[in-house]
């Protein structure tokens, strides 16, 4: 799998480079960063890249906030960050449209709107993940590896507080 991520690498792909990933040994996917939730532009674009990828490599969104809505015109994956950790609700997103019920994918995309607002307000998933993991005992405290530093405690009560709303409880 080949991983576009410009907001981390600062380095965006062209389409034409997907195309020319999608030829070497081995490659089976590519995870296209967020399409946004608006779903004219997200087929658009997801039919853009389709065109210059063989049959057998499938697209994959990253962004848990636009995955629905990626997923419903034609992406084949979705790289969660947080169905590693809350498997429970990425599910109902995943399931729903596998089975092609938009309607039911894009609730229950809604439905975690404060998580992906945490994620936004944050600088992104992963520190949000951390602090939920670390909430749930799942990792010790402080787990991110330095140079990078886990959420402040104004965050990680808000955090605290999107899981109870969520019914997410402590593990």
């Amino acid at each position: 799998m080949r991983y576009d991520n410009p907001t981390t690498t600062g380095f965006t792909f062209s389409t034409e480079l997907y195309g020319r990933l999608a030829q070497l040994p081995g490659i089976s996917s590519i995870k296209i960063p967020p399409t946004g939730t608006d779903p004219v532009s997200a087929k658009a674009r997801i039919d853009e890249v389709r065109r210059v990828l063989p049959a057998h490599v499938t697209i994959g969104i990253s962004g848990d906030s636009s995955a629905a809505a990626a997923l419903n015109v034609g992406c084949e994956a979705w790289y969660s960050v947080i169905a590693g950790t809350l498997p429970q609700l990425a599910s109902p997103i995943m399931r729903a449209a596998e089975s092609g019920t938009e309607a039911e994918a894009s609730a229950a995309s809604a439905r975690l709107q404060p998580l992906w607002e945490l994620f936004a307000e944050c600088g992104g998933s992963l520190r949000v993940v951390a602090a939920i993991a670390e909430h749930l005992g799942i990792v010790p405290q402080n787990c991110l590896p330095r140079p990078l530093h886990g959420l402040n405690t104004q965050q990680r009560g808000r955090v605290t507080q999107v899981l109870k709303d969520l019914g997410v409880t402590e593990g």
